[in-house]
């Protein structure tokens, strides 16, 4: 989700919409510049993309844009960006979220998927230990996260609303920002409703 409001540059209404911090589990981000997570290699694809397509055409512009925004979210690390680490209950939970032995447990939970990335699984098990709202798109994820007795699970629409509820941004940039998530940028959320 920190991914979406950073390729849409939104990081600072995230931000202001966390009550002035982004909260991310380790493994989306390392707890370190030297550890790299999700985030990192979410950049290094649009990095990649900016080599492969000429300068000024709409595939690196794109690429370009979500580089920028990316680079940005990471370098707030241990500034307004914070990395949770799990705790070691957490982090066996998050495993067995995505262990192949575990498969029959994941069912019982809704899950559709084999397992859940690491990333999501870290943040679903630091979200249910300790009593947190989740902030997640993959449906396994929310499920998960539900079925292990999390509260409110919020997506990135929930959010961006949200960002227009409280008058952070206006519903047609928020509309158009999040629909070109979609078309340009690989996000797979529902539509706008």
């Amino acid at each position: 989700m920190a991914r979406n409001f950073a390729i849409a540059g939104w990081t600072d209404h995230l931000r202001d919409l966390g009550g002035g911090v982004i909260r991310v589990a380790q493994g989306v981000l390392g707890a370190r510049p030297d550890e790299p997570g999700e985030l990192d290699r979410a950049r290094e694809f649009f990095e990649r993309q900016m080599r492969l397509h000429p300068a000024g055409s709409p595939d690196y512009t794109r690429a370009l844009i979500a580089e920028s925004g990316l680079s940005d979210l990471i370098a707030r690390r241990s500034n307004d960006l914070e990395v949770v680490v799990p705790g070691p209950a957490e982090l066996d939970a998050a495993i067995r979220l995505q262990d192949p032995e575990a498969r029959a447990w994941r069912r019982s939970l809704g899950m559709k998927a084999r397992r859940l990335d690491a990333g999501e699984a870290v943040s679903v098990a630091i979200a249910v230990a300790r009593g947190e709202t989740l902030g997640c798109d993959d449906e396994d994820g929310r499920g998960a996260y539900q079925a292990l007795g999390g509260s409110e699970c919020l997506s990135t629409l929930d959010l961006v609303k949200r960002a227009v509820s409280t008058g952070l941004l206006p519903e047609d940039q928020a509309r158009h920002g999040y629909e070109r998530l979609r078309e340009e940028f690989r996000f797979f959320g529902p539509g706008w409703r």
